[in-house]
């Protein structure tokens, strides 16, 4: 498996802390360390967790939510019955072929008249271009139907509609304002930010179309073609969260036993005839995906469609050997544009450019998003390469960019030097005339660095899961079977990729005699051997000497499965560092002292104490410092807590609290809801009355947001007392003293308050 670009930068560890929402239910139900990662990543409820675990327990979303759907639909059946011709035009990325794969198996057998068209990446570009077009038109299309693109092609989809031809889009790309005037234009960006259906790539919005469709004329069957959803969610990096989580985890099954030869063939190809299990996100991201990826970077992407659609197994195998050898020559090709813009790194200074913006004369277009992304990774800079098309006069770039530096925004404010641009905000691609390739390197260049900080460009390795090897050995337990439990738990959140990435677990403080470090047979790779089980370490064969001298390590590394079945997982390490930077959490009683009245009255010698039943913060007169605090009702949520006990800062925590009364909560809101039409409004009397808290009510704007904004609050909270009403004391004293020292205001109320000057 082809792991990818490997640097030395040292990472910043960040272990994460169980949050105060950990859910007991869940840890019983799904084990500790796969409760503890669900909690950080936002699932605290029942509901929450099931539905991410398990598709049968997930409610899909009606195709019909996406905007123009319908109207697609209904434009699509009338092509049908009239008998016309339908053209769909793709993209040449492995998104755009799965689509355009998916459309073609899918209406064919409707009794749709249909072709197809996928530009060439090298002469023509992404979307809709004026040459192709007319092609298509005079070959009698009458309507078009894009997948992938399309959505800025306001220019060209103008075109067609003048000439009588009605244009369809369905595209996920940034949307231009104002849209394009297509008969539909079928985007998911058009839906609110937290829909189901949002983080759709193309392969999905074509899906649903099918899936609308087939509902549309009472014919089953449209999940037949989920395994090439799976794999066009997977190849394009699409958020596997919600709706794109669900279609994978449906797809999966349904490609592992392809009835379509091509990805059998493929399948085959890829694995060697050593893959002994179904395949996963991780064969499609690193097997598959290239593979189908590579005739459009170097020839026609046509090809990768008929190996999607042939029934012919004899031709399939043909494509698949056609595109194995491309796929050693784009490695090669990606290698020398990777080695000729280093150089013309090593002539700049990063710390006072802060991005990479490079041109070459006889770089292929084709390989520069693979280049641009290694790059990246060496350089954590964002990167734009241009290749220079001395020819033409054009310059073809592919650029991608570090996490919250939105590529996309700076290419919209260099717009008026580009001749096209667009994509998403962290991989996308421009065309420029060479006349004026120096103006706009320097403009990108500029706007992009204006956009990194060092927090963008830090290598944080975030830690879901920590175990300390050492107190394991102490306590006499098997590391080994302990981590044989986490990779059971951690398969229970498949499947991973962005969004939803494979947990990092660090072993720590693993003892020289505990681990057996070696080399591979070509010198290349470092391993460790945890007794039965190995780690390995890619591309750090020349470290073992390194670490070979130090007493104990800490192993950062992600659990995965063993292609050849020799054990149960292997381990993919990801940073090293000598031990002694981290000690394990003690379990002494903290500073604050507990007295847990939860189950009891209080005595009558604490009826005097300071007590908090649940006051506004700014109304809540607090004991003097290092006396007695009651607890007589719960914060709502952790940051509440946190500044309580930052203003009182208690020697001694009663807790005499039970959960809300929950039960209740459906009444006040209905409450709420009837104090607000009658024309109440101010927060801090609709707090007096329905209880909750004023700052809530305060982010109000209309009595359509009291359910969504309050339920969201309130589940977060039900899922915190929860915690509360079932944790220790000393639980319950570690995470206070936590709170105690941690500031409690976010971010953005930090940031508006030092704007205010307050």
């Amino acid at each position: 498996m082809d792991y990818g670009w490997r640097e030395d930068t040292p990472h910043r560890w960040e272990l994460l802390p169980t949050p105060p929402q950990f859910n007991l239910e869940l840890s019983r139900e799904y084990g500790k360390y796969a409760a503890k990662v669900m909690a950080l990543r936002g699932l605290h409820t029942w509901e929450q967790a099931r539905a991410f675990a398990d598709p049968e327990h997930y409610s899909p979303t009606p195709p019909a939510s996406l905007p123009d759907l319908e109207r697609a639909v209904a434009r699509l059946l009338q092509a049908r019955e009239r008998e016309e011709t339908l053209c769909i035009w793709g993209d040449f990325d492995c998104d755009g072929v799965t689509s355009t794969s998916l459309l073609l198996s899918a209406l064919q057998p409707l009794g749709f008249r249909v072709q197809f068209s996928i530009p060439l990446r090298s002469t023509e570009g992404h979307g809709l271009n004026p040459q192709r077009l007319q092609q298509v038109l005079a070959q009698g299309c009458q309507v078009i139907l894009t997948v992938d693109c399309g959505v800025g092609n306001a220019a060209e989809i103008a075109m067609a509609q003048v000439q009588g031809v009605d244009v369809i889009v369905t595209d996920h790309h940034m949307l231009p304002d104002p849209l394009p005037a297509a008969y539909a234009v079928v985007n998911p960006l058009r839906l609110p930010a937290e829909h189901p259906l949002r983080f759709l790539p193309g392969v999905g919005v074509a899906y649903k179309l099918a899936e609308a469709l087939y509902q549309a004329l009472g014919i089953p069957g449209v999940e037949q073609h989920l395994d090439l959803v799976a794999v066009g969610i997977v190849a394009d990096v699409a958020v596997l969260q919600r709706e794109c989580r669900y279609l994978v985890q449906r797809g999966l099954p349904v490609l592992a036993s392809t009835q379509r030869p091509g990805l059998r063939a493929l399948l085959a190809q890829v694995s060697n005839g050593q893959l002994q299990r179904s395949p996963t996100t991780q064969d499609i991201a690193f097997r598959i995906a290239p593979k189908l990826n590579v005739i459009g970077r170097l020839e026609d992407a046509s090809l990768a469609v008929e190996l999607l659609t042939t029934s012919d197994p004899e031709r399939a195998q043909a494509l698949v050997q056609r595109f194995v050898a491309l796929d050693e020559e784009r490695r090669q090709l990606t290698q020398q544009v990777i080695q000729e813009a280093s150089q013309q790194v090593e002539s700049l200074d990063l710390t006072r450019e802060g991005a990479i913006v490079l041109a070459e004369a006889g770089w292929n277009p084709g390989v520069l998003e693979i280049a641009a992304a290694r790059l990246v990774e060496q350089y954590r800079c964002p990167t734009v390469l241009i290749a220079k098309d001395e020819a033409t006069g054009l310059g073809h770039g592919s650029g991608r960019s570090l996490p919250g530096v939105n590529l996309v925004e700076a290419i919209e404010a260099v717009r008026p030097l580009l001749r096209r641009g667009g994509g998403h905000p962290m991989a996308a691609r421009i065309q420029v005339d060479l006349a004026c390739l120096a103006a706009v390197q320097l403009a990108l260049r500029r706007e992009l660095a204006a956009r990194v900080s060092p927090d963008h460009q830090a290598r944080t390795l975030a830690v879901e899961i920590v175990i300390d090897w050492e107190l394991l050995a102490s306590q006499g337990r098997d590391g080994v079977a302990e981590l044989d439990e986490v990779y059971r738990q951690v398969q229970l959140l498949q499947p991973f990729g962005h969004g939803n990435p494979n947990p990092v677990v660090a072993l720590m403080n693993v003892r020289c005699g505990s681990v057996k470090l070696g080399i591979s047979q070509n010198g290349r790779h470092l391993k460790f051997e945890l007794g039965s089980r190995t780690l390995w370490f890619w591309q750090a064969g020349e470290e073992l000497e390194r670490w070979q001298k130090c007493q104990a390590l800490d192993i950062a590394l992600q659990l995965e499965a063993d292609d050849r079945g020799r054990q149960p997982w292997q381990g993919k390490v990801l940073a090293v560092r000598p031990a002694g930077e981290w000690q394990a959490p003690t379990i002494s009683a903290p500073r604050l002292q507990i007295q847990d009245f939860r189950q009891k009255p209080l005595p009558d010698s604490q009826q005097g104490a300071i007590c908090y039943d649940g006051q506004e913060a700014e109304n809540f007169v607090p004991p003097p410092k290092g006396k007695e605090l009651v607890l007589a009702r719960w914060p709502w949520l952790p940051a509440d807590l946190a500044q309580l006990l930052q203003q009182a800062q208690p020697q001694t925590l009663i807790l005499t609290a039970s959960g809300h009364r929950w039960e209740q909560i459906p009444q006040q809101i209905a409450q709420l809801q009837a104090l607000w039409q009658a024309g109440r409004r101010d927060p801090e009397d609709l707090a007096a009355v329905t209880g909750f808290p004023r700052q809530w009510l305060a982010e109000l704007d209309g009595p359509e947001q009291i359910p969504t904004l309050l339920m969201g609050r309130l589940q977060e909270s039900q899922a915190f007392h929860r915690w509360l009403d079932e944790a220790s004391p000393t639980q319950i004293a570690q995470l206070c003293q936590r709170l105690m020292q941690s500031d409690p205001l976010s971010r953005e109320t930090r940031e508006k308050r030092e704007k205010n000057g307050e």
